[in-house]
């Protein structure tokens, strides 16, 4: 964990409400991935190709904000796609979204890292609301361990 990095990982998914309210079919160009270990920001319209490092043995938080307005992002869920790779992060992710201490309007959810090293990376399912809205936006990005 050098470099002066956190050992938890925090992925927040900022999210153009605006856009997307208008456009739903059409998440992908509405969301990007970003986090607090110094990755590259997703490519905007690509959060496919995101991938997010984690320590082993940490945890993995993720959260949810607006690119403009006040409209709350609350992750609902994060599930390991069917063919995704290493079992990174511990299954099944606990369903309870926790309070963020930062922004007690907004949930965050919560999972823990495997505690021993897996090479490659692991692709999983992010799905959100807007303000508790009724639908359900699901973006796909991708997981990896620190060595």
């Amino acid at each position: 964990m050098g470099g002066g990095k956190p050992g938890n990982t925090v992925i927040t998914l900022t999210v153009d409400t605006e856009g997307l309210i208008a456009d739903p079919n059409n998440v992908n160009n509405y969301v990007v991935f970003t986090d607090n270990q110094s990755d590259p920001a997703e490519n905007p319209g690509h959060p496919e190709t995101y991938v997010s490092t984690v320590n082993k043995g940490a945890t993995c938080e993720w959260q949810g904000v607006p690119k403009q307005g006040t409209d709350l992002i609350n992750i609902t869920g994060v599930f390991k796609k069917a063919s995704g790779g290493k079992d990174i992060l511990k299954t099944p992710i606990p369903p309870g979204l926790q309070e963020n201490p930062n922004k007690p309007s907004r949930k965050v959810l919560k999972a823990k890292v495997n505690g021993k090293y897996l090479p490659g990376n692991e692709e999983y399912t992010v799905n959100f609301t807007i303000n508790d809205g009724p639908i359900i936006f699901p973006v796909d990005p991708k997981i990896k361990m620190n060595a």
